[in-house]
């Protein structure tokens, strides 16, 4: 790998198409060129998941090196800084793109639980569950049951907002906060159990479960 090392840093590109005119003769040119420059930096994000992806079903997160990934996508060192600053980086992109998929719905890409159409409170937490056990290689799911601090504490936030969502228009005596985060507690809870017992039920079991006890 011949790549120029640079410091880690976000580096984004200042030529753009916007301000010219349609008519302006460098327009088409320019769109046309930054069209190819998204394609490409696409494959190039989707080589950086996939070798993380990779790396992480056969180590622990805390052992995985940026030097590692670097290697396994077959990029060099700048590439990699031009996307993200650290691994940490790397990880909240994925999570930041597997929670706001799963709050917007179930759609066309969830070809694993396209029928999952009930968006109650079971299932947000089924389709939440589904994309914990089979999204970027079940990393997420297992990045639980290591407990590696940075995506638990934002799954949990994540699942906490949820749970303040849902309660928002319901009248209770305990203060709302509090009640989020017992529930998502709770759920974190159920949740290590489902992946000690190696997804031995489905999603939407575990979801109407846990929703039970919330009844109880």
């Amino acid at each position: 790998m011949n790549d120029t090392e640079h410091s880690p840093a976000i580096v984004r590109s200042h030529t753009s198409a916007e301000g010219l005119s349609d008519s302006h003769p460098g327009k088409s040119t320019l769109l046309e060129g930054q069209t190819k420059l998204d394609r490409r930096q696409r494959k190039t994000r989707q080589a950086i998941y996939q070798a993380f992806e990779d790396l992480m079903a056969e180590m622990h997160y805390s052992a995985v090196t940026v030097v590692q990934i670097i290697e396994r996508a077959d990029i060099g060192r700048s590439t990699f800084y031009a996307h993200f600053e650290t691994k940490e980086d790397l990880l909240d992109d994925m999570c930041t793109d597997m929670f706001g998929h799963v709050f917007e719905g179930v759609n066309e890409y969830c070809t694993g639980h396209a029928d999952l159409s009930d968006m109650d409170l079971p299932g947000k937490l089924a389709h939440l569950l589904y994309h914990l056990r089979d999204s970027y290689s079940g990393v997420c799911g297992k990045l639980i049951a290591e407990g590696e601090p940075h995506f638990t504490a934002r799954f949990k936030h994540e699942v906490e907002v949820l749970f303040a969502r849902e309660a928002s228009d319901k009248a209770s005596h305990i203060p709302a906060g509090l009640l989020a985060g017992m529930q998502a507690s709770a759920f974190m809870q159920a949740v290590t159990w489902w992946l000690e017992e190696g997804f031995s039920t489905t999603p939407e079991d575990l979801a109407g479960w846990f929703c039970e006890t919330l009844r109880a």
